[in-house]
């Protein structure tokens, strides 16, 4: 039963996370990390938060945080750049 529990609670916070993205990195120290993304602009820096409690189920620490802003050039001179989109990133570590 607590497992299903466990199941259920990281599917609803993936889901309330929307498209963010995250990836396994190698922090200073030697530990394990994440750095988690959410750079649509559907979204803003607690869907990071949330999507970094499902990654460690539970208490985190975050180690760095980068929020601001990035202009989005187009390769194709006919196309439109997009102009300037959200940047949102946070690296963290999970606690044991």
């Amino acid at each position: 039963m607590a497992g299903m529990r466990v199941a259920l609670w990281v599917l609803v916070a993936g889901l309330s996370a929307g498209c963010t993205e995250s990836r396994r990195i190698t922090l200073p120290s030697g530990d394990q990390g994440f750095v988690v993304t959410c750079n649509t602009g559907s979204q803003d820096i607690g869907d990071c938060y949330n999507k970094a409690s499902g990654l460690c189920h539970g208490p985190y620490e975050v180690i760095d945080r980068v929020q601001g802003a990035q202009v989005n050039y187009s390769s194709n001179a006919y196309k439109s750049a997009g102009g300037v989109m959200a940047r949102r990133d946070i690296m963290i570590q999970c606690n044991s």
